[in-house]
């Protein structure tokens, strides 16, 4: 046979294919005597009719159909159109255009004080002995905390403030503006701390090798402190970790961390803390812990006889 008649017999073959499955098909269904192929389909329907909605009916449904959980931050999209967004600078995140975010608090703290703790006594100067009385002469002292002036003789204890006054000494020094002064020095036994320190009546004493940072809330209500990085607290329902310090700057980097909506998880705020300067009054007013310039006459009580 020719390639010609072996592609007509192909396709006979396949139209007669095609006619037979047809004819089985459609013999099946229009064959009452077949039956049902499912059980169910042999059951009548009972029962009236439902009634069709109209839109109408529809629209107090709809009024109380809450919104998808995924849109209840305003992220509603369609098919087509995309929801503008805006940058939230405090959040640190886009949220939609005509969504208005939660409140966030206010950071809640504030840098109270940094810097090495100062020791609370200083030394004010000294009383010469009156003529005829050798042996008499009385060191004078300022408390830095109380702004309280004391007196003792050496080796006797002063338990006001708790330490006893071991020896002193006058040496030569310059003051910052390079005039030459004489420097009061005096070493001090301190009952608290168990060991000798010395002072002298140009500067209050520095624990260099220590540090302050008192954190405050805004309310004034409490206050913290801490020794440095790494510290934690909690307040008015958020936690609070000191970050870093810059004690030259007179920074502290504090991280907050609190929580807005449970489902969406925590969030954490960092700021970066610093001392607020001091208003025109308090500028005015004198500071207990300011040590008298080192050429200033000292204001000395009468000789006691």
């Amino acid at each position: 046979m020719s390639p010609r008649h072996d592609k007509l017999l192909i396709a006979a073959a396949g139209l007669l294919l095609a006619g037979s499955a047809a004819y089985a098909f459609l013999g099946l269904r229009s064959d009452p005597a077949q039956g049902p192929k499912i059980a169910s389909q042999g059951v009548t329907p009972s029962g009236a009719d439902y009634p069709l909605l109209t839109k109408d009916d529809t629209l107090p449904l709809r009024a109380s159909w809450t919104r998808p959980e995924d849109n209840e931050d305003g992220w509603t999209y369609d098919l087509f159109d995309q929801v503008p967004s805006v940058w939230d600078e405090q959040l640190k995140e886009y949220l939609p255009r005509d969504y208005t975010p939660p409140v966030i608090p206010d950071f809640g703290v504030r840098l109270a004080k940094l810097g090495h703790p100062r020791y609370p006594v200083m030394l004010r100067g000294t009383i010469a002995p009156p003529p005829g009385k050798p042996d008499t002469d009385r060191i004078l002292f300022l408390n830095l905390d109380t702004n309280e002036d004391y007196n003792a003789r050496i080796g006797k204890p002063l338990p006001e403030v708790g330490i006893t006054p071991v020896s002193f000494r006058v040496v030569a020094a310059t003051a910052p503006d390079g005039a030459p002064v004489k420097r009061s020095i005096l070493v001090v036994r301190d009952a608290k701390l168990g060991r000798d320190l010395e002072i002298d009546d140009q500067a209050p004493l520095l624990f260099k090798d220590k540090l302050d940072i008192v954190l405050q809330s805004d309310a004034g209500s409490a206050s913290w402190t801490f020794a440095g990085p790494g510290a934690k607290f909690e307040h008015n329902g958020a936690s609070y970790v000191v970050k870093g310090v810059d004690l030259a700057a007179g920074t502290v980097t504090v991280d907050k961390t609190f929580t807005l909506n449970p489902r969406k998880g925590s969030r954490t705020l960092t700021e970066v803390l610093s001392v607020a300067a001091p208003s025109p009054k308090e500028k005015s007013a004198p500071s207990p812990s300011a040590a008298s310039p080192a050429t200033a006459p000292l204001p000395l009580p009468p000789p006691q006889r």
